[in-house]
């Protein structure tokens, strides 16, 4: 059974693992009477019309136009450009949004962009695997997962009801933040694991000298430094674009690995235990 339509058309721009698993979900549930799409690569884009994830492939200006919502999917340090070379096609009343990892700058630079034509709001679907592309992309992606919207102050409530009915009907938990607080939050919680394990792999590869430590990774080495796996250019951008709070938190680290580098150096052991039980006593108010 199909749900109640809350768009005539949809534009994903960027159909990969994220924009192509939302497409499914607007085709699939009978969200959108028609959902395009727009994206870099042009095998990707055939790949989409061929599973039958995308009605069209457009170019981006024949994509938004006229389109009731606009999702920007590329990455992070490409929404604001995307969106500034789209501004000009999106009809008045639009919904746009995005589903970067990232939301500060983006949220304040598309407001400007937009000059109160069309109504931006922000999105972090936390979903995702390490695998990209249109044909990695699936309809249930996002069920019993956490989106976070961040609207401005100014947001028509008008869209952003939509907007949270939109992920909910993909299956989402859907919380409402201020831009910068997401970024120190997620800086802290996913960005910064991210910049850590990616240190910790290359570290490893370099002392290895020439033997081939590979084979003896046991899983749990493979299971924590499973992230490094992520594509580098969409980590490349997260990290420019959350420059500050991940700098904070990455200076954070250096310091607490300091501390453990000290006390292995003097060979004090309940320096060590404090600073391990410490850890053990946090993690297990994750579980």
């Amino acid at each position: 059974m199909k749900d109640e339509r809350l768009f005539e058309k949809a534009a994903i721009i960027g159909v990969g693992l994220i924009g192509g698993s939302l497409a499914r979900v607007l085709k699939n549930r009978g969200l959108a009477g028609r959902v395009v799409g727009s994206g870099r690569s042009e095998a990707n884009m055939k790949k989409a019309l061929e599973l039958g994830i995308i009605d069209e492939a457009l170019p981006l200006e024949k994509a938004v136009k006229n389109a009731d919502i606009v999702v920007l999917c590329g990455p992070v340090l490409s929404i604001l450009p995307t969106l500034e070379k789209a501004a000009a096609y999106i009809k008045d009343g639009s919904l746009v949004t995005d589903v970067g990892s990232t939301k500060s700058d983006i949220a304040y630079g598309a407001e400007k962009i937009s000059a109160g034509r069309f109504s931006f709001i922000g999105s972090h679907p936390i979903a995702g695997t390490e695998k990209s592309g249109a044909e990695n992309s699936f309809e249930t992606l996002f069920d019993r997962h956490r989106c976070i919207i961040t609207p401005l102050d100014n947001a028509p409530v008008d869209a952003y009801n939509r907007l949270v009915t939109l992920w909910q009907k993909a299956g989402m938990e859907v919380l409402k933040m201020r831009p910068d607080r997401h970024d120190k939050i997620f800086s802290a919680v996913s960005h910064l694991p991210h910049m850590v394990v990616y240190a910790l792999v290359n570290a490893v590869c370099e002392i290895s000298e020439g033997d081939d430590i590979v084979n003896f990774a046991a899983g749990g080495f493979k299971d924590f430094t499973r992230i490094a796996s992520s594509p580098a250019e969409m980590w490349a951008d997260i990290a420019l674009s959350n420059a500050k709070p991940i700098a904070d938190q990455l200076s954070a680290v250096k310091n607490h690995i300091s501390e453990i580098e000290s006390a292995i150096k003097q060979n004090d052991k309940e320096r060590l235990l404090g600073i391990f039980k410490k850890s053990n006593a946090f993690r297990k108010k994750l579980t």
